[in-house]
């Protein structure tokens, strides 16, 4: 039976006309996925500099977040269960430290954040946890790797939808997710765990990636504006 169901907690719901048992199970062997960056990817964005520091204190900016550094195991991402921690891959003891001092970083930095969402995968929400201290969960930053193609399609479109979406006044929206979803979403593979992109909505639901920041590059970032 085909189950329709809208996403709830979610800024832009979305709605699968897929059956849920499918729509994020393992995608079958040979069937397309995502993967690395492609051929033609987008030019990378700079650091932040002094000048973008300024705006951003202004707010109107959407920060994607890859969660911080995890353990390496021997789970593989098909064989996570989004309910319990335990079968995940999670943070380790450097990531815990890693999301505390972005954090920590922005809070020096005086760089203003209004919503954070978070993926319901653990590392995400634990991300989030430990450097802004919450987080509303939101399904459509699911990680898109090994599900069905149609609910990938979906959850693209709508973190694309999230990415352009303009945040309250005088504030800086936080997405914090996997990179398989910006390289859909964007086009960009955030690596390291940790990195981050910032992006400037634009009009007619357009966005412009602004900077690339991998977690040292705040603390630089921070020690450089004393």
């Amino acid at each position: 039976m085909v189950i329709q169901r809208a996403i709830q907690s979610c800024a832009v719901p979305i709605l699968f006309a897929t059956p849920l048992s499918l729509a994020f199970a393992p995608v079958p062997t040979g069937a397309p996925a995502s993967g690395a960056p492609a051929a033609g990817a987008p030019a990378e964005p700079p650091p932040v500099d002094s000048a973008l520091l300024q705006q951003l204190r202004q707010g109107g900016f959407v920060i994607f977040l890859r969660h911080a550094p995890t353990e390496l195991g021997n789970i593989p991402d098909s064989a996570e269960n989004i309910a319990r921690c335990d079968t995940q891959r999670n943070l380790s003891k450097e990531g815990k430290k890693t999301a505390q001092s972005i954090g920590l970083a922005l809070r020096k930095l005086r760089i203003p954040v209004g919503e954070v969402r978070s993926s319901p995968f653990c590392r995400c929400k634990d991300t989030a946890q430990l450097a802004f201290g919450r987080y509303k969960i939101d399904r459509n930053l699911y990680f898109t790797l090994n599900i069905h193609a149609d609910a990938r399609k979906q959850l693209t479109a709508a973190t694309r939808q999230l990415l352009t979406a303009k945040p309250a006044p005088r504030l800086n929206t936080v997405l914090v997710s996997h990179s398989a979803n910006l390289r859909e979403a964007a086009g960009y593979w955030p690596k390291p765990e940790g990195t981050a992109y910032i992006f400037r909505p634009g009009p007619e639901n357009s966005m412009t990636a602004v900077a690339r920041m991998e977690p040292k590059d705040w603390e630089t970032l921070a020690a450089a504006s004393r």
